[in-house]
């Protein structure tokens, strides 16, 4: 389905690993890795974002209470304390040193590899959806009205930790700690060995106003999906230390391929992506859909099947808009037809980058 509406939708114009389908037709990579595909990426980030304002701005807005809600893994080890910008406060670390910027190799590098539990992360990664999926029903059993939109990012030692864009009707909205402690308490049962799942101790909910600071919190979201869209292993090759993050993140790797991602799965002979995603096998970004009896997370219903139907129609009508009066050849004439829809999925994506956070 997606190849066909980037298909229609004029091609792989402005990708950057575009390949050729049987029928001719040359489709986007859809890589949401921005060192890969800035373009794709792009467009990736971008759908949801516009799937993340309409729940906020689209509907009548006084009728709910609006909350930010994070959600981080149990520690699997202490790991390097490095401050993210210039001027930060720096924190002594671990090892006893304080880092500065150029130490940026080593943030969330284990202080003691050999003793970190590299396979209790990966099975977390792999669990994390399932423990999700149990976190947003025991807050729907308790709030009924609940509708969410969640982005799960890449911390630097490699685990996932989700931020979460809750909507409640007033009349049964909590006060944010109510809600925090709902969430953080929540547990699975791993379907793979049986262990038991929960968030670690770092959580956090804070009440937002659509009419006040949303727009500032739709803005922090779409942040993070740029750190969702950035490349691991290319963050890992700058500042000193490098070398012990390329270790951490082999390490990983080994015990992601080490893992059952099944309870049928002989991890030796195993093809699924998930022992090449450090355990996870979650979609990095989601929302609450609508049913016959609940609205989704979007007010206006947009999804992104919704974005890529509405890009194909614009670009297929502004392309059978062009000038039909060339004498050109019929083989020229769509050759031209999909040069236009290429030329015109190229500046809906320059539009849409301008008007996005």
């Amino acid at each position: 389905m997606d190849r066909e509406n980037d298909r229609q939708s004029g091609g792989a114009g402005g990708c950057a690993r575009p390949f050729k389908t049987r029928s001719g037709d040359w489709v986007r990579c859809q890589s949401r890795v921005r060192s890969k595909c800035a373009s794709c990426a792009e467009l990736y980030r971008g759908d949801w974002a516009a799937i993340a304002r309409s729940g906020v701005f689209d509907g009548r807005v006084e009728l709910y209470r609006f909350y930010l809600l994070t959600l981080t893994a149990p520690s699997f080890g202490r790991v390097h304390r490095v401050p993210r910008s210039q001027g930060a406060r720096a924190k002594r670390c671990g090892c006893g040193a304080v880092h500065d910027l150029r130490d940026a190799g080593l943030r969330g590098v284990p202080l003691t590899p050999s003793t970190y539990d590299y396979a209790g992360q990966v099975a977390w990664n792999r669990d994390a959806g399932l423990l999700w999926d149990r976190t947003r029903k025991r807050i729907r059993d308790r709030w009924e009205s609940v509708e969410f939109f969640m982005v799960r990012e890449w911390q630097d030692r490699g685990v996932l930790h989700q931020h979460a864009l809750i909507r409640i009707k007033r009349p049964e909205a909590p006060n944010p700690q109510a809600l925090r402690e709902a969430a953080r308490t929540a547990e699975a049962v791993s379907r793979v060995d049986g262990g038991v799942v929960g968030w670690g101790a770092q959580t956090d909910a804070a009440a937002f106003r659509a009419d006040g600071d949303g727009a500032k919190t739709i803005w922090y979201l779409s942040k993070a999906l740029n750190y969702v869209m950035k490349d691991t292993a290319l963050t890992a090759m700058g500042g000193r230390g490098s070398n012990l993050a390329w270790a951490h993140l082999a390490a990983l790797g080994l015990a992601a391929r080490a893992m059952r991602c099944s309870r049928e799965c002989a991890p030796d002979e195993c093809a699924s992506r998930v022992h090449d995603r450090y355990g996870s096998r979650s979609h990095v970004v989601s929302a609450s859909r609508r049913t016959r009896h609940r609205s989704g997370w979007s007010f206006t219903g947009v999804t992104r099947g919704l974005q890529r139907r509405m890009r194909a129609a614009w670009a297929e009508a502004r392309a059978q808009a062009a000038p039909a009066a060339e004498h050109a050849s019929a083989p020229k004439r769509q050759e031209g037809a999909q040069l236009a829809r290429v030329e015109l999925s190229r500046r809906i994506d320059v539009a849409r980058a301008a008007v996005l956070p």
